[in-house]
């Protein structure tokens, strides 16, 4: 890493200096290494505290970076500035981005087609079995799912995900050499194999109140929406639904019982016009990238389905193939009878296609292409 870098890392340890000083600094000096370089009046002079400037001119020999970089790499962890090439460009257009994010894991191509699931820390039955259910269907169309792992509705997003081979990431409110809660460490162990965990702060900070709104703010920018499932009145996830609206990005709630203090959120921001999320799809359907995701995904996985074919005969990609150029659908009589096979032989080859997904059954015995 050349000078600035080490900088920027530098800078980054001290908890005093939070992302926006940080930003304002370097448009004053010009580089972050020109603020090392500069003199404590000098440093003052900008409203700096004489700690912090003290602070800053201790980071000189970049001692402090070069420990945090080679904790990084004992830990298989990557340490980002926003100077490089691997930094999320989602987080560049935010006007606190932070300087710089430590990742455990690696990101994918498509981890941009991506949804913020947050909620309450004490969810109801309710709250987990929706998110669950959102979750599913989230890993299984191929859209990465984001939230902050605490307990709850996030550690539910999380393990959800994971378990129908999905692609999550995790931002983090403490250091990635810690975990909080600590009954997740098997979570975040596993996230770091199998998805991303990452976190602006230096790598053995402790998880502080004031932490998380600052990690709320990476969650809502890396997505494309948020979903808030059961949150209080006031709540962290309202903090991160807020932020994402600022950021220009559609924020979804699910509606809830309205005697219940865990819907008052969610409820809440409905009335304020967040979209009604009562289905995943509501989500997927809305968002013009992820529904163009999804709808691609569909057909490509009943293309592959296809392929497969000596699973299926000939006669039954010929009717595949009559009913898919057919936009009203077709009867089962018609089929029999441009495909020229009984009725009965028909009936069967049609229920296989239906229960593969590749075509729909309507009323009447009209059957239509799925997608």
């Amino acid at each position: 890493m050349d000078n600035e870098q080490l900088s920027i890392i530098s800078l980054n340890t001290i908890a005093d200096l939070v992302p926006k000083k940080f930003i304002s600094l370097v448009d004053y000096f010009g580089s972050a290494n020109s603020i090392i370089n500069a003199d404590i009046k000098e440093l003052e002079s900008v409203g700096l505290s004489n700690k912090v400037a003290k602070s800053i001119k201790n980071l000189a020999n970049f001692e402090v970076a070069n420990k945090e970089i080679e904790l990084a790499e004992k830990n298989n962890i990557k340490v980002l500035t926003y100077l490089d090439n691997d930094y999320p460009y989602q987080l560049k257009n935010i006007c606190d981005y932070p300087p710089v994010i430590y990742v455990k894991g690696n990101f994918d191509k498509n981890d941009n087609l991506s949804v913020s699931v947050v909620g309450s820390r004490r969810p109801t039955n309710y709250g987990l079995i929706v998110t669950e259910k959102f979750c599913k269907y989230f890993a299984q169309n191929s859209i990465t799912t984001i939230s902050g792992l605490a307990g709850g509705i996030d550690t539910q997003a999380h393990g959800s995900t994971l378990k129908n081979s999905g692609r999550t990431i995790a931002v983090l409110g403490n250091g990635l050499l810690e975990c909080y809660p600590s009954g997740n460490r098997k979570l975040q162990d596993e996230m770091g194999e199998k998805g991303v965990v990452i976190s602006e702060f230096p790598l053995t900070r402790k998880a502080l109140p004031m932490n998380f709104p600052r990690r709320n703010r990476i969650v809502a920018a890396l997505s494309l929406a948020t979903i808030v499932i059961e949150a209080a009145e006031k709540s962290g996830s309202l903090i991160t639904a807020n932020l994402a609206c600022d950021y220009g990005k559609d924020v979804f709630a699910v509606p809830g019982p309205v005697f219940s203090k865990y819907s008052q959120g969610p409820n809440s921001l409905i009335k304020q016009g967040a979209f009604v999320a009562l289905t995943p799809e509501d989500v997927s359907e809305q968002v013009p990238l992820l529904s163009d995701w999804v709808r691609k995904n569909i057909k490509k996985k009943k293309k592959e389905i296809v392929k497969n074919l000596p699973l299926i005969s000939q006669s039954s990609i010929n009717i595949l193939k009559m009913i898919q150029s057919s936009a009203a659908g077709m009867s089962l009589d018609e089929i029999s009878l441009k495909a020229n096979v009984n009725v009965s032989e028909v009936s069967t080859i049609l229920l296989d296609l239906e229960l593969n997904g590749l075509i729909k059954a309507m009323p009447g015995q009209i059957y239509i292409r799925s997608i």
